[in-house]
């Protein structure tokens, strides 16, 4: 689902891309950003049309808040967060992981609030956090997450605002539009005033996000086979943490002119007449075997109809490293990042596309992807190296490894979004109420909350008295039945005459 949002236009992000490129040229900070995030700038558009999107479009604010986080990522070293860096106690005790996907197939950040303690240190748990958000879009690219707050058994004791807050912060500061919803599970009556405080946290066009569920209804956001056995789904996962299975990602290679008109440069195959698509002529489109390379999905490039993205692994079965390099027939149409680089051996690379806004699929099934391999020289070579390789490379060459690959939408998958689609509008949307003027929303929610939790003690207090004073009223009655009874008398009959 994901909030709702203005749509962009390929000039907004061109313009944004601008504003940043020239700043970064002319005031550069004290400490460059990291690489990653000047890669995902100067060659991606999904980050920048995040920013622009969670901010309405407004490219004044859209550049600060990319600066402020780039500036952040820098500082707070997001980029090269490993596990190792981490509390290994809040770790491995599975109050915070990465599990299953929501009906969107966007991975769940799930929250077990009854493992929670006040003592424990916020800014560790925040990085555990972090390092979960980052992993998560390493293995999906830049992917939206759904943030599951399991409250089953949850209490006043364990229930924390200011880890709530550190959270929702974390994500309104520095994560634009990356949530897909938030889910709260099973919450307890008693903490109906924390619910609201959350609200109260949240931007307002975020709120249509934030659903309580329950057993009965959590089946509109998660399907059951996804969902935990505690949840009252079929998966039986027991959290146990696995470190990250580290993936070669090839090192961003320069975006200047020189390489964009060598990457650019359009491949053509052979048989260019449009393909009538068959299980029979399927495999004629690449090489018969696989000596270097294994690509997955084999045969096409499966493109989401909702974001016009697709990804692609390419995982090495030679024994040595082996260079790879990506071509497409239409140029003009495709972002592709990488579009080379080198994999040592059983070793996989992720490979992201992107469909511009501006063009379409062709429908005779004419837009193709080339990936070629060969074995690296010399079993490494950096990024400019590897330009310069395929550069003077022939494509036919009897040493280079050819797949290709046909684009397409998933048709399946884009049917089950919207099936999901159609589900989740039916699901109530909670509007939050406007607090009182110059009072702080979540300040007014925390005391509201701490009333709640006196009103507790007091009821429960009342109850007590309740019983106690009913107690010594039946005593009181029964001691006084006992001290009023009359003496039974006894008669004589009278005698017959």
């Amino acid at each position: 689902m994901g909030i709702k949002v203005k749509e962009t236009t390929p000039q907004q992000i061109e313009e944004l891309r601008d504003r940043f490129n020239r700043k970064y040229a002319s005031t550069p900070p004290a400490a460059p950003f990291h690489p990653t995030d000047i890669d995902r700038i100067r060659n991606d558009h999904l980050w920048l049309q995040r920013f622009l999107e969670m901010h309405d479009l407004d490219m004044e604010t859209s550049f600060t808040k990319l600066w402020e986080t780039c500036t952040w990522r820098q500082s707070y070293g997001a980029n090269d967060l490993e596990e190792s860096q981490l509390n290994q106690e809040y770790l491995k005790e599975g109050s915070v992981f990465v599990h299953n996907n929501d009906v969107d197939g966007k991975p769940l950040l799930i929250f077990r609030v009854k493992l929670h303690s006040k003592s424990k240190n916020l800014d560790e748990l925040i990085r555990i956090v972090v390092y979960w958000v980052e992993r998560a879009q390493r293995e999906q690219h830049l992917t939206q997450l759904t943030i599951f707050f399991d409250m089953a058994g949850t209490g006043l004791a364990t229930m924390d605002l200011d880890f709530v807050k550190r959270i929702v912060e974390t994500f309104k500061q520095y994560y634009p539009n990356t949530l897909n919803y938030i889910l709260v599970f099973e919450l307890a009556w008693v903490l109906n005033a924390a619910f609201k405080v959350i609200k109260a946290l949240l931007p307002p066009k975020a709120v249509e996000i934030l659903k309580m569920i329950s057993k009965k209804d959590i089946n509109q956001y998660i399907t059951k086979d996804n969902c935990l056995a505690s949840w009252g789904g079929e998966d039986n996962y027991e959290f146990s943490f696995v470190p990250e299975a580290k993936k070669v990602i090839s090192k961003p290679v320069a975006a200047n002119a020189g390489d964009d008109e060598q990457f650019d440069k359009k491949v053509t195959f052979v048989d260019s007449a449009p393909v009538v698509l068959k299980e029979t002529n399927i495999n004629k489109m690449h090489t018969t075997s696989e000596g270097m390379l294994h690509i997955n999905p084999k045969d096409f490039v499966n493109f989401n109809s909702k974001n016009a993205e697709a990804t692609m692994s390419i995982k090495s079965i030679a024994t040595s490293a082996v260079t790879y390099k990506i071509q497409t027939t239409s140029p003009e149409k495709f972002r592709v990042r990488p579009r080379c680089g080198i994999i040592q051996p059983n070793q996989e690379a992720t490979i992201n596309i992107w469909l511009k806004s501006e063009h379409k699929l062709s429908d005779d099934s004419k837009d193709k992807f080339l990936v070629m391999a060969m074995v690296a020289p010399g079993g490494e070579c950096g990024g400019a190296d590897v330009t310069e390789l395929w550069r003077s490379k022939s494509p036919t060459s009897a040493d280079v490894e050819q797949h290709r690959l046909v684009c397409r939408f998933d048709e399946n998958k884009s049917k089950a979004q919207l099936d999901c689609a159609s589900k989740s509008s039916k699901a109530s949307v909670d509007c939050s109420k406007k607090s009182g003027a110059g009072v702080d929303p979540a300040t007014a929610m925390e005391r509201q909350l701490a009333f709640t939790q006196n009103l507790q003690y007091v009821t429960l207090a009342l109850l007590f008295l309740l019983f106690a004073g009913f107690g010594f009223l039946m005593y009181q009655q029964l001691g006084q039945h006992d001290s009023t009874c009359p003496k039974a008398t006894a008669y004589s009959c009278a005698k017959r005459k």
